[in-house]
Order: C-alpha cells, then sequence, then structure tokens
C-alpha cells in the first residue's frame, strides 16, 4: 500500500497584516512504502526565517530520502538512524550558513523548527528540533498512537531552531514500533485545532471528516481542500499565527 500526502500551509492573519510571508515550509518524498516527510515553522523574530524553513525542509527530505534508498535497514535501529537525521539536518545548517555568507546575514537570522518522519511499511522514527508537533496512528486498533511532543523553553513562546548551537542537543528521535495508517506533522499554529487537548492526539471531531474526505480525493485536489481549510476566518479566529498540516494515508 503506497503511501498518499495531503499538505498546505497558510499564512497567518498576524503577518497578513505586516506584510510578512508564510514562515512555515512542508516537503515530503514518497517512494512505494517509503516516507520521508518535513514541517518547519520559521522563527517570527528571525528576518530570513522563511527561507530557512525551505531549506530545512527541502534538504533534510532530500538526504533522508536518499539514504533510505540506499539502506533501509538504517531504520532498525536507534543509533543509525540518529546518525542518518543528524547528517540530514547537518547538511541543512551548511546550506544555511553558505546562504547566510552571501547574504552578509547571521545564520539565527534563519531559525526554524523541524518535525519530521521516515519510515516505511512497518516502522518509522520521529524526529523533531523544537514546537510543532507529529502523530502516528497505527493500522491496528490495538496499537497506541505515538505522539512526538514540542519541547518549549522555560517559557511557553520559547523553543529550539535548526540553527541553535545547541542543536544535537535538542534533537529528539521516537520510534514509531507498528504500521501507521495516518500521520500528521504540523507547525504549533494548527495544533489549536487539530490537536486534542494536552496534546495527547489528533482532534477527531476536526480530523475524521477531514481524513474521509482526504481518502476520497487525490493529492492535488485534496491539498487545495486542505489549504482552504486551514485559510478559513474560522481558522483564523483560532489563531492568527502561519498553520501547516501534512497528513499521509496508508490504504
Amino acid at each position: 500500500m503506497a503511501w498518499r500526502i495531503y499538505a498546505a500551509s497558510a499564512t497567518g492573519t498576524s503577518h497578513v497584516g505586516k506584510g510578512i510571508p508564510c514562515q512555515d515550509a512542508f516537503a515530503f518524498e514518497a517512494d512505494g512504502e517509503r516516507l520521508v516527510a518535513v514541517v518547519c515553522d520559521g522563527a517570527g523574530s528571525a528576518s530570513r526565517s522563511d527561507q530557512g524553513s525551505r531549506v530545512v525542509a527541502d534538504t533534510v527530505t532530500r538526504v533522508l530520502g536518499e539514504r533510505l534508498r540506499g539502506d533501509c535497514a538504517v531504520l532498525d535501529d536507534e543509533d543509525a538512524f540518529e546518525a542518518s537525521a543528524s547528517e540530514a539536518i547537518q547538511t541543512a545548517r551548511a546550506a544555511l550558513i553558505e546562504l547566510a555568507d552571501a547574504d552578509k546575514a547571521s545564520l539565527s537570522s534563519y531559525a526554524a523548527t523541524l518535525v519530521g518522519f521516515a519510515g516505511d511499511a512497518q516502522r518509522g522514527w520521529f524526529f523533531h528540533i523544537g514546537d510543532g508537533i507529529g502523530v502516528a496512528e497505527a493500522e491496528s486498533a490495538d496499537a497506541p498512537g505515538v505522539v512526538s511532543a514540542p519541547e518549549n523553553g522555560e517559557y511557553s513562546n520559547e523553543t529550539y531552531f535548526v540553527t541553535g548551537d545547541a542543536w544535537r542537543q535538542h534533537l529528539r528521535v521516537l520510534a514509531v514500533t507498528a504500521p501507521t495508517a495516518r500521520l500528521a506533522l504540523m507547525s504549533d499554529g494548527a495544533m489549536p485545532f487539530a490537536m486534542d487537548k494536552g496534546n495527547t492526539g489528533l482532534f477527531k471531531p476536526f480530523i475524521e471528516p477531514v481524513a474521509r474526505y482526504l481518502a476520497s480525493v487525490g493529492e492535488d485536489d485534496g491539498s487545495r481542500a486542505l489549504l482552504g481549510t486551514l485559510d478559513d476566518p474560522r481558522t483564523h479566529g483560532i489563531t492568527s499565527d502561519d498553520k501547516t498540516l501534512l497528513i499521509a494515508l496508508r490504504g
């Protein structure tokens, strides 16, 4: 069973009013049963974070996708997978450093968080720096879902970035040991309406009708519909932040 991926980003009203572009980005690569997907959220205080999010999402997805195509056994071992995720992030950081040098800018001006998933039909891994959230719902009703939770600092609006000096200390990997039927990755702007209270799982009144519709249409139509949901005035009424949601279905 192949993956079907639906994804969209919507600019928050707080950014539209100030003429600031969407600072979120997503990227994915699906090859049969293999999937790599990434969502990044640029720091609102960083002047070039929209570029940082795009570079990180694209680069990490590409490098990890190449790694999995070369050796899917990397998914069998935590140390091996963490090393591969670190390599992909380091490659993205190198691209940002080169960009910063060309722009005569600081690396921190490209600050972005990262939440991603890499896996196949049987298992996978979340990899995560900062906020945002990932949810993997198992194919079997007997297997619990897995949630990769956000990491915030001392204050609720403080988090950690791929561009930070301590990025390795804040890189977290989390095993998904059962086959996944439904995967969701999102920036923190989507969490207030897509996650349940306490962020223990997806908010069923939101995700169930959305997933039923997505399962009935192609990826392009589904992604356009998802964008419409994220860019709806009712959604903007819940949060004025940028919103990115990536949903991957198997079946």
